[in-house]
């Protein structure tokens, strides 16, 4: 795991380019490289600052040329199978590591081959020099991220934003539509930012940039699966339960001790069974906040970590330990988003960092396996008694206090037919009526456009049901741009490698590939994966009631976190009332502080905007 960073064209003077790559130090602090070559005719800079997992020598430094030196790269991530394609290609080999085998891989067979191979997590800069090209590449779900901008003077990208405005040498524009799509989605889908003219590219796409022409064009290497599982849902949970195990294992690569987030949760107790059966010391990480909150994960891992005989760490935090990181927190992000479990994610890279360079954990499962209720709810809409329920319509319901706010969108959505509305209506965070009082606008900015992009993308918009595309969607935009997204920064912000097995390549697929009823039914979820855990854990941790790693956020902004919240978004001249209204932001705080309705999703994303704009405002221009 690593930061990367580079510039085309026109390379600013070696003070800028040596505070651009320290500024991601702490993405790769055990040393730095960098190299300045022309090709085409072309001045390039590729940096790159590394953090030691697979050869620890000095023959895994970056960036790196192939032997015949007709490919450079720049390399954040890690391939798992690296050592398999090294088996098609001939040595003599300077060292172990999988940086090596891209570098050669694409000197042996160029790009568009090695990306079909590469199982693993990546974002990566590679400089075709006799081609003269230079291409950026993202992993297919978007584990790892890349921004860049390109202008009339010079292409720039990064791994984090506030490099790349050091290399740019100018701040960006607050981007209007992206703001409503924000509000709509609570993130903003790639490959846009909140800053207008800086990009970050999508999950399975590359860019390619033609230093001779000044060319750029922007290309999508991933195709969705088309493979079905005709086999019987035993047939399938052997299945899946070999490969689970084949994906552990691969992703346990690593020249440095492994550690793995634990929740109370199966998603990560089925990997910590399959990871523990390994042998050897493989500690655990949990963060809570005490046994009288709901929301507490400790005394579930725990459990857990009893039976696997792991070593548990447990984290207890209380609200002025998450109050006290909260903006922190964001600014290592440096995008907003409206998800509460960055601040326990804070605590957890925090403790974990202490002890190891590498985690596993269970994220990623439950998109393509069904594991949330708006799943359940394109399956329901077509029952009668809910058919009723929303033509009498989401205004009612609303009427009744501390009715669920998901269960308000899911009424609001089912009578709509078209399956991009309807989606966009579900995710919503704001309602068209609230961000008509932020903002002004009450659209929902570029949110139907990126949901039509994987729609489109699938192939299958007119011919599966709308539980099968919202997963497929699900799985490529919503995780790389929200949850994926803040795992990778807020991590590396602690130089510690998050690894998402339940994300691999090959795992994937093969979920896709099964019928639906193998995967979410009306009332169950994950239901081939939760048979196949079961044969290694018991019925208890397997059926867990999910706790989607929350915080108790909506009750602590209506008491110990009041006045604080409070002095925050109601400051007078606050650089965010630019662009937010504050007589909106203060109607949704009377209803959350009267009880009306839970507006703490709504309070915190706009909390979360509040703190961006402050610690970027050196990147945001006029």
């Amino acid at each position: 795991m690593c930061g990367i960073l580079g510039v085309i064209f026109n390379v600013p003077p070696a003070a800028v380019l040596h505070d651009a790559l320290s500024s991601i130090e702490h993405r790769g602090p055990d040393s730095s490289g960098q190299i300045r070559f022309v090709s085409g005719n072309t001045d390039v800079w590729f940096g790159h600052t590394r953090l030691s997992i697979l050869d620890l020598s000095e023959a895994g430094r970056q960036p790196m040329s192939s032997r015949d030196g007709s490919w450079i790269v720049t390399f954040n991530g890690e391939i798992y199978n690296h050592l398999d394609i090294r088996k098609n290609l001939p040595g003599p080999w300077r060292g172990h590591s999988d940086t090596e085998s891209l570098v050669e891989a694409l000197s042996a067979w160029g790009l568009a081959k090695t990306l079909a191979l590469l199982n693993g997590m990546f974002a990566f800069a590679a400089a075709d020099v006799a081609q003269s090209k230079v291409y950026l590449c993202r992993d297919p779900f978007g584990i790892k991220p890349i921004y860049y901008t390109i202008d009339g003077r010079s292409a720039c990208f990064s791994s984090e934003i506030k490099a790349l405005v050091k290399l740019a040498g100018h701040a960006f524009p607050l981007d209007h539509d992206a703001l409503q799509t924000f509000l709509s989605l609570r993130f903003i889908p790639s490959p846009f930012t909140l800053l207008s003219g800086i990009k970050r590219l999508p999950p399975g796409h590359y860019l390619s940039i033609d230093l001779q022409s000044n060319e750029t064009v922007l290309h999508q290497y991933i195709r969705p699966t088309t493979a079905r599982f005709g086999g019987s849902i035993s047939d399938a949970v052997e299945e899946y339960l070999t490969l689970m195990k084949r994906v552990v294992h691969r992703q346990m690569l690593s020249d440095v001790p492994v550690g793995i987030f634990l929740s109370s949760g199966v998603d990560s107790a089925f990997v910590a069974a399959i990871a523990a059966q390994r042998g050897g010391d493989t500690p655990s990480y949990t963060v809570g906040f005490g046994p009288h909150f709901p929301e507490c994960e400790l005394e579930g891992a725990n459990q857990t970590a009893r039976l696997l005989r792991l070593r548990s760490n447990p984290i207890l935090v209380n609200h002025d330990d998450l109050w006290m990181a909260f903006e922190t927190c964001v600014a290592s992000i440096e995008e907003p988003l409206g998800t509460t479990s960055i601040l326990p994610m804070w605590h957890l890279s925090n403790r974990a960092s202490i002890d190891l360079k590498v985690v596993l954990t269970g994220q990623g499962s439950d998109e393509p396996w069904g594991g949330y209720r708006r799943y359940q709810a394109e399956l329901w809409r077509n029952l009668p008694f809910v058919r009723l329920m929303a033509r009498m319509g989401s205004p009612i319901f609303e009427r009744i206090p501390r009715v669920p706010d998901f269960v308000l969108r899911a009424l609001d959505s089912m009578p709509i037919g078209d399956m991009s509305s309807r989606f966009e209506r579900e995710y919503c965070l704001f309602a068209s009526s609230e961000r008509l009082n932020l903002t002004g606008r009450s659209d929902y900015g570029r949110a139907g456009v990126a949901i039509d992009y994987w729609l489109d993308w699938s192939g299958r918009r007119g011919n599966s049901d709308g539980a099968e595309m919202m997963m497929t969607i699900d799985s490529r935009m919503g995780l790389s741009d929200d949850l994926l997204l803040y795992a990778d920064k807020v991590s590396m912000a602690h130089s510690l490698e998050t690894r998402v097995p339940m994300l691999d390549m090959e795992l994937v697929q093969f979920i896709e590939s099964l019928p639906m009823k193998y995967r979410v039914s009306m009332r169950r979820r994950k239901i081939v994966q939760k048979l196949a855990a079961e044969k290694l854990l018991p019925s208890e941790i397997v059926n867990r009631k999910k706790k989607a790693f929350p915080m108790p956020f909506g009750d602590w902004i209506r008491n110990v976190w009041k006045s604080r919240v409070e002095a925050i978004l109601f400051q007078d001249g606050a650089m965010y009332l630019k662009w937010i209204d504050q007589e909106g932001v203060h109607r949704l705080w009377e209803d959350h502080q009267q009880g009306r309705r839970d507006r703490s999703r709504q309070l915190f994303a706009l909390l979360a905007f509040v703190f961006w704009c402050k610690n970027m405002s050196s990147c945001i221009s006029a």
